[in-house]
């Protein structure tokens, strides 16, 4: 564990980067990253070119911006449950036996399949962005400078300026008896704030929104649904693991900074969604409720089944790795090394385990003449 000696706001403080083997990063999660990143720029390339040189208007190539998503899915299904992919065969069979439109048939399959591929790029993203987010939220407040990084950090997760954010821990056992519908409400409710935000202000672009052709909307709400779940999903392991920072009064917890953030960015959709329903191109306010009430049905079908598919199969092992590693970046407590008690202050198996100073948590100042 690289540690060092940094200045802060009331003195001196140790600090440290990340240590060895911490990393929840597994090779799938790398081959996930890599499918969604290649399969990305090539259906984005695509979709310019075929713009570019008067192919395919963009709203019927947009589609395949969802793609990476089915790369992965599939990725996803060889690894774990290629027996996922011989049913949806046999199901793709016999409804088109059925007289089931082709059309139709490939949907399901790529909601499907596109699904499962969501839900391993979510938990990558999480994989790789938790200790990274802990440790930046752990030093925030008390460096004498904030990098471009750690603003970023502090308005993400609504960081207040006055708290001493170093105690910050998490629950380590984690048992479900039962499926957590109340988180996965809890991030339905987040996905229909960002949809309805990003949708919002895309149909106020003429240019890139036509309501006079009717199988346009939902192509693009399609590959947008897709992406929703990627923007808010990474941020619940937060909150499935309760990680706060402690202190002598309220508790900060962390993922209610994440969501506070969403919901004040969420705020100008309201007045927003007047200006489109009267004002939108030239299409009447029925036509355009009717196609934001059909986005918000499919963003609440969409993360139903990108929930349940994560919680059901990811979580458990995500969480698993990420407290078999807890000691790693949180070694010794915060508080060792104060006097009192010298059990606990420092681990023997852990040569080289720095002791607190009390100044790391502010001096006491009393007048002289009191």
């Amino acid at each position: 564990m690289n540690l060092r000696i940094e200045k802060g706001r009331n003195g001196e403080f140790w600090a440290g980067q990340l240590p060895e083997g911490i990393s929840l990063v597994r090779l799938f999660d790398k081959c996930i990253m890599a499918a969604a990143a290649a399969s990305f720029i090539i259906a984005l390339a695509y979709v310019v070119y075929q713009d570019a040189t008067g192919g395919p208007s963009v709203h019927d190539t947009m589609p395949l911006l969802a793609v990476p998503f089915f790369v992965c899915g599939v990725v996803f299904y060889i690894r774990t449950k290629y027996w996922v992919l011989l049913v949806l065969a046999a199901a793709a069979a016999a409804l088109w036996f059925f007289g089931i439109p082709e059309a139709l048939i490939f949907l399901l399959l790529f909601l499907v399949i596109g699904a499962a591929g969501v839900v391993a790029v979510v938990d990558a993203v999480q994989r790789s962005i938790f200790y990274r987010v802990l440790r930046r939220i752990e030093y925030l407040n008390v460096k004498d400078r904030l990098t471009a990084k750690d603003r970023l950090t502090a308005f993400l997760f609504n960081v207040p300026e006055d708290l001493d954010t170093r105690n910050i821990t998490m629950d380590y056992e984690l048992s479900r008896a039962r499926a957590p519908w109340k988180e996965a409400l809890n991030t339905i409710s987040l996905g229909l704030m960002v949809g309805m935000f990003i949708w919002i202000y895309i149909s106020m672009n003429p240019t890139f929104m036509d309501l006079s052709s009717e199988t346009s909307v939902p192509l693009l709400m399609f590959t947008l649904v897709l992406y929703i779940p990627v923007l808010v999903m990474p941020w619940s392991i937060f909150r499935s693991l309760n990680v706060r920072v402690e202190t002598n009064y309220r508790e900060f917890k962390v993922y209610n900074g994440i969501k506070a953030t969403l919901q004040r960015m969420a705020v100008p959709v309201v007045a927003a969604l007047f200006f489109v329903l009267v004002a939108i191109n030239t299409s009447d306010i029925y036509t355009v409720a009717f196609y934001i009430a059909l986005s918000a049905a499919m963003i609440v079908a969409t993360l139903t089944l990108v929930s349940v598919l994560y919680y059901w199969v990811f979580e458990a092992a995500t969480i698993n790795d990420i407290v078999s590693k807890w000691r790693l970046f949180r070694p010794v407590s915060v508080f060792a090394g104060l006097d009192g008690p010298t059990e606990g202050r420092q681990r023997d198996d852990l040569p080289g385990t720095p002791k607190r100073d009390k100044g790391d948590f502010g001096r006491l100042v009393l007048p002289e003449d009191k």
